[in-house]
């Protein structure tokens, strides 16, 4: 457990912008990838989706490019903010969510909670669409 005290693997990540900055972009291309798999075709995406970007994307196949640009922009946002950010007193208001364990826990719990009302709906939109018709 020492690994993970303030002087070891969490303090030297806390201290490393250019690997907090990747997270918002992991976060991306695992939000995406979702949608794209739970969807199952590409109609889906076009009647569903809220973004109008994602839909254009989509419909002319465009989708790859789009994809590396936005998350390009998420790494460079985050790479510039906190790269500023850093050595100042706000950084930390940057990234406290990486030593505050409840934080941190709560939001792990929030993500693990949307992906399994995600998988829920999915489910039971699959048995209502191929469940026994009702008379």
């Amino acid at each position: 457990m020492k690994l993970l005290t303030e002087n070891g693997l969490a303090k030297k990540f806390y201290h490393d912008y250019r690997l907090i900055a990747a997270l918002p972009a992991i976060c991306v291309i695992i939000d995406y990838a979702l949608t794209f798999f739970l969807a199952g075709d590409t109609s889906m995406i076009t009647s569903w989706e809220a973004s109008p970007f994602v839909r254009f994307a989509v419909i002319n196949n465009l989708m790859i490019p789009y994809l590396i640009a936005i998350v390009l922009f998420y790494y460079g946002a985050s790479y510039a903010v906190l790269r500023i950010l850093s050595g100042t007193e706000f950084y930390k208001f940057g990234v406290i969510h990486f030593r505050n364990a409840m934080y941190s826990n709560s939001v792990m719990i929030l993500s693990m909670l949307s992906i399994v009302v995600a998988f829920i709906v999915f489910g039971f939109s699959l048995v209502r669409e191929h469940g026994p018709a009702s008379p």
